[in-house]
């Protein structure tokens, strides 16, 4: 079992800084503005802080492999652990897709305008099959990915913010940073804004799927969550105010303008520098999710919740069947894309906008299954623990099942343009479709289960 040992504080710091820190989620945040200064703040001191302190509580007193599958299996047992891990795996199937035609659409507009539909699709599936090769090789090895990927964000944030003092020191900043601008006006479309930063600040349990692996869990995992969650609400916010300094908010584009931004500071051959260290670092982010997604439901296939193939793996312990299947269905949607792109693109983007309620599901039940082992373990040894008295812990985890439950609901909000009766039709269709079919096999699989006992 020692040779399973592979990873140290470092390498955990990394899976979860690459899992969560999304390079391109910095342009978004700087397009509305500088009150993402007071929306970062205000959420790291609670939902941060709530997801955090659970995580890294969870982490530490179960530290076996599966992670959120373990947590919720010893919660509320065998079908609720697969359900959780079915929708965990789920969200990560359109996950893969949906980010890599945004990168790869973003690639084409700025550096090949000329790429056909086919060619970009053939990209993003090659990208996609990369990142299952990943998947399927010893821990030891694919973590590099993770690694570089880690070390690509930090220095692209770190060239921005060099840009940013200059262009500070030389032409004043193009934003203007006051009282008025930082506190936003708390309105709806404030709390439309409310989920898309809970999605920024979430996944440090993603680690924890890999501790069975790790050298020392209970007390790497505590200190990897809050290391690398601080390191992201900070440098979220500085980047993205580097980039109001460079840029007004009106000028931003959410999908380009961080290659804009560059462009405008160091010229057009960093914007291709940057189109290299992005595309890294976009690579170490979707690894990271799909890892914890494979790792999941490896667990759960290997206990006979789920079918045969999620538990295939080799001897280094790497979900093979979960990632190739991964792979397939990721493959299948991005084919469905390039024949649908020309005619009605829309369709295929709020066709996997259902994922994002998925997303959040399972830490919904997460929520509860802490709540419910802080009671049914009161003496387990737990190396990390929430300070203070039992109700202390039950609050944060209801602060954290609000801001889940919340941002799911807000999710069906149709963005603008959209049809809103068929936004929130293909959304209730996309969910009940993905939730009907994780219970249909489920169910079966548990019937099989029971009957070999």
């Amino acid at each position: 079992m020692d040779q399973m040992k592979k990873l140290g504080f470092i390498d955990i710091v990394s899976l979860s800084f690459a899992a969560v820190f999304s390079l391109e989620l910095i342009a978004s945040q700087a397009s509305m503005g500088p009150s993402l200064i007071f929306c970062f703040i205000v959420l790291g001191a609670t939902f941060f802080l709530s997801h955090g302190l659970i995580c890294a509580e969870l982490g530490a007193t179960y530290p076996d492999q599966g992670g959120i599958y373990v947590w919720i299996k010893r919660a509320f047992g065998d079908r609720w652990a697969a359900r959780t891990t079915w929708w965990y795996w789920i969200n990560v199937a359109g996950f893969v897709p949906y980010t890599l035609v945004v990168m790869g659409s973003a690639l084409q507009l700025l550096f090949f305008p000329d790429l056909s539909v086919w060619e970009m699709v053939l990209f993003c599936v090659i990208c996609t099959w990369i990142v299952v090769g990943f998947n399927c090789i010893d821990l030891k090895n694919s973590k590099w990915l993770s690694t570089i990927s880690t070390v690509c964000k930090l220095v692209a944030c770190l060239a921005l913010i060099a840009g940013a003092i200059y262009v500070l020191i030389t032409k004043g900043s193009q934003t203007i940073f006051s009282w008025s601008t930082i506190i936003p006006t708390f309105d709806l479309s404030f709390l439309a804004l409310v989920p898309v930063y809970v999605y920024a600040l979430t996944g440090y349990d993603l680690i924890s799927v890999s501790a069975g692996e790790m050298k020392n869990p209970s007390r790497d995992v505590p200190k990897a969550v809050f290391s690398s969650g601080i390191t992201t609400i900070i440098l979220y916010i500085i980047s993205a105010v580097a980039m109001l300094i460079i840029m007004p908010a009106a000028e931003i584009d959410p999908d380009s303008g961080l290659f804009e931004a560059f462009g405008k500071i160091f010229g057009n051959v960093s914007v291709t520098i940057v189109g290299l260290i992005s595309f890294v670092a976009l690579l170490g982010y979707i690894f990271s999710w799909s890892l914890a997604g494979n790792k999941a439901t490896l667990e759960a296939g290997l206990e006979g919740e789920l079918p045969k193939i999620f538990a295939k793996t080799n001897r280094a312990y790497a979900p093979v069947g979960p990632a190739i299947l991964l792979g397939l269905s990721s493959t299948a949607l991005l084919l469905f894309y390039g024949f649908i792109s020309t005619s009605n693109a829309s369709l295929f983007w709020t066709l996997l906008s259902f994922t994002s309620i998925i997303f959040f599901l399972p830490y919904i039940v997460l929520s509860f299954a802490y709540i419910k082992l802080r009671k049914m373990d009161p003496d387990i040894n737990r190396p990390f623990k929430i300070p203070g008295k039992p109700w202390v812990g039950t609050m944060f985890a209801l602060i954290q099942f609000i801001f889940f439950a919340f941002s799911a609901v807000f999710f069906l909000i149709p963005p603008e343009g959209e049809n809103p009766i068929s936004y929130i039709l293909f959304l209730i269709i996309g969910v009940l479709a993905a939730v009907i079919c994780g219970e249909i096999i489920i169910d079966r699989q548990l019937k099989k289960k029971s009957a070999h006992k």
